[in-house]
């Protein structure tokens, strides 16, 4: 066992929600013994605090506020929005100054080592910023989110409930897809059972399914019985619209995410590597979690 015990979540929306979730299903066997979520507003979220989740308000201009509010933890979780990426470098100052025993980035998503553009370079930067405190930190890849990805969010232009779709790219390139309640199991079983010497400045890859996105509607359509209305944007676009607009949100993030993972960069590692930590994981297929969205 690791010894962490008491665990703060930086964020409590989609992914934050999740981990702090599956940490309290850890109390009643003691392996966590507290949960505290740090939001920028405490006001809602009754469901997660009637499961024991203490909620802390804080503002990251705060230094002050900051070190107070972590105080007697042993691990950060960052699940802060992905607008707030650079936060995380006075998040990290305060957890260094209150002898926080580990930190978890955010990253969720593809690796971003050595990366300098767009999100990909932001996380890089925080990483790096932890190097230099040598604040002991874990990274956790997850692929692609496959709930999120094919819940109907406009962003990622996946309507399969109305038919249509749009695969940004030639859709044959591999990618790994693990789901939100997965990536949150993987995540706390890390840190509950690896050692801090284990954990330390550690990259964790995961993976629920590795399939390309051609694969995933084809496979989808079989099992349904529906007819996907499906239009493709070629690599050429993907590029064009990524250099002429490479700071707002649909090409400077979605479409340079989809590129990436053209340029096959969609995988969190082979598979050697992932969910090697935990052999007895046992995630959902991207489809099966589609079929009960």
């Amino acid at each position: 066992m690791s010894g962490f015990k008491t665990f703060a979540v930086v964020g409590a929306g989609d992914i934050g929600r999740f981990i702090l979730e599956e940490l309290v299903r850890h109390i009643p066997d003691e392996t966590v013994t507290s949960v505290v979520a740090l939001t920028r507003s405490s006001v809602g979220y009754e469901d997660l605090k009637a499961q024991g989740i203490v909620f802390k308000t804080i503002d990251y201009s705060d230094p002050a506020g900051l070190l107070a509010s972590l105080q007697g933890i042993d691990v950060v979780i960052s699940a802060i929005s992905g607008g707030g990426l650079l936060a995380q470098i006075s998040l990290a100052d305060a957890a260094k100054a209150a002898g926080i025993k580990h930190f978890v980035l955010f990253e969720y998503g593809n690796p971003t080592i050595g990366k300098t553009e767009g999100i990909f370079g932001l996380k890089n930067r925080v990483r790096e910023h932890l190097l230099a405190l040598d604040l002991p930190y874990s990274q956790f890849f997850t692929g692609a989110f496959a709930d999120w990805f094919f819940d109907g969010r406009p962003e990622w232009a996946f309507d399969l409930p109305n038919g249509k779709a749009v695969v940004r790219g030639s859709g044959n390139a591999p990618i790994s897809w693990t789901s939100s309640p997965d990536i949150a199991r993987y995540i706390v079983y890390i840190l509950t059972h690896l050692s801090p010497a284990e954990q330390k400045n550690t990259r964790f890859a995961m993976e629920g399914d590795r399939k390309t996105i051609n694969q995933v509607l084809e496979e989808y359509q079989t099992r349904t019985g529906k007819k996907l209305d499906i239009t493709y944007e070629s690599k050429e676009f993907l590029e064009k619209q990524v250099e002429e607009h490479p700071d707002d949100f649909e090409n400077g993030v979605i479409r340079r995410l989809f590129l990436e993972w053209e340029n096959g960069q969609g995988q969190t590692g082979t598979p050697e590597e992932v969910n090697k930590y935990w052999p007895e994981f046992r995630p959902a297929k991207v489809v099966d979690v589609i079929l009960r969205l």
